[in-house]
């Protein structure tokens, strides 16, 4: 997949930044295989840890802020 999660995040997992991000991602089609890829492992999360995964995702994404914070603290490169 050429534009997978591993092409978003660096070796230690935190999230690229957007110069070295943008050269990883060579065009729409990537970016989409991207995003598809971290969409099925919101779902995957959501059902493992909640009886209702949609009300889980929807709450992620409304707090998806608090989610970058925790990512930095548990990622190299913070």
């Amino acid at each position: 997949m050429a534009g997978g999660y591993n092409h978003a995040t660096t070796d230690g997992g935190a999230l690229r930044d957007p110069e070295s991000f943008s050269g990883m991602i060579e065009n729409l089609g990537d970016a989409y295989e991207m995003a598809e890829e971290m969409y099925g492992m919101i779902w995957v999360l959501a059902a493992n840890v909640d009886a209702n995964p949609a009300e889980a995702v929807e709450d992620a994404r409304q707090r998806y802020r608090d989610g970058l914070e925790i990512a930095r603290q548990h990622t190299e490169g913070s």
